[in-house]
């Protein structure tokens, strides 16, 4: 009934920050329900006409490529605020990166605290890592979203590739809608507005073209054509994972199908927060399809050749 998702709509306003003008319409009433469903179906959410959390992370996304310029989004790092340390249990640890911004640094994206559990220094053992793309424009926009929904990852790798700590990977973020998997693992999200409607935003703001991917299958189904990641943003995460994976000791290891290759479907294990190394949100859920947009068959091949995962004995 209308009443009820009018009533749902003034919540999830009231709650994120957005107004029936974002949907052309001037009230919460069935012109913004309709509204809402004719950007849910041209976005490929399902048409309920309600502004849930994915609808509002893709308007919000869309509003930002209209209304932004690139002297708001310049991602210039070029000053003396960053430097090559992420912090782990309020210990600095080295990652060989130029770019990162942790959360003691003065620009820093630190999350408030109601957006993850808190937990006590050497409570928490993470072994396992989850990629995310996070439906957004820049690292910026990313942080702003995550800070409205209430909901965190421990980092977010900006187009430039600068690496954001937004949460201590101590504490327990909140990324992978499953408490099993939240509690096991270290979130990372990768900035990427996914859809390829936004590849002259990217050019206009000066970060250049984004590579464009078609015929990428994920659970069992091929995706529409996308967009995929720059270089620098590869080899941040790369030098991210190995930082990680070198200090809690995980596995350099992700899913692998029967023929030895990245499974590109739920994995079992992931999903029940039992894996040890590297996994994608879609290894978690059906529902989820990020990060399929990247070459994980290569991308696997040359994180092990970098990897030197030792214990802390040393041994």
């Amino acid at each position: 009934m209308n009443w009820l998702k009018n009533r749902y709509n003034k919540k999830s306003a009231k709650k994120l920050g957005w107004e029936p003008t974002w949907f052309n319409a001037s009230d919460f009433d069935e012109t913004l329900i309709n509204n809402i469903k004719e950007f849910q179906l041209r976005h490929g959410l399902s048409m309920d006409g309600k502004c849930g959390p994915m609808t509002y992370r893709r308007i919000a996304t869309e509003r930002e490529a209209v209304l932004t310029t690139p002297k708001e989004t310049c991602g210039d790092c070029s000053c003396n605020k960053v430097c090559n340390h992420i912090i782990c249990e309020g210990t600095r640890v080295k990652v060989n990166w130029p770019k990162v911004v942790n959360i003691y640094s003065d620009n820093a994206k630190v999350l408030p605290r109601n957006c993850y559990k808190s937990v006590k220094k050497g409570k928490r053992n993470p072994h396992m890592i989850v990629t995310h793309f996070d439906v957004c424009l820049s690292a910026n926009s990313c942080y702003r979203v995550l800070k409205k929904r209430g909901i965190s990852s421990h980092f977010v790798i900006d187009n430039d590739g600068t690496i954001y700590q937004m949460v201590d990977t101590q504490h327990t973020a909140w990324h992978a809608g499953n408490r099993k998997v939240n509690k096991a693992a270290i979130g990372i999200d990768l900035t990427n507005g996914v859809y390829t409607k936004y590849q002259s935003w990217y050019r206009k703001n000066k970060h250049g073209a984004r590579p464009i991917l078609r015929n990428v299958k994920v659970h069992g189904t091929f995706i529409p054509e996308c967009l995929g990641f720059y270089p620098a943003q590869i080899g941040a995460f790369k030098a991210l994972v190995k930082a990680l994976c070198a200090h809690y000791e995980i596995p350099g290891e992700m899913p692998m199908d029967e023929n030895g290759k990245v499974l590109r479907a739920v994995s079992r294990e992931a999903a029940n927060g039992k894996f040890r190394g590297i996994v994608n949100h879609f290894h978690i859920t059906r529902g989820k399809w990020d990060t399929a947009n990247l070459d994980w068959d290569t991308l696997y091949k040359e994180m092990n050749n970098i990897f030197v995962i030792k214990n802390r004995s040393g041994k």
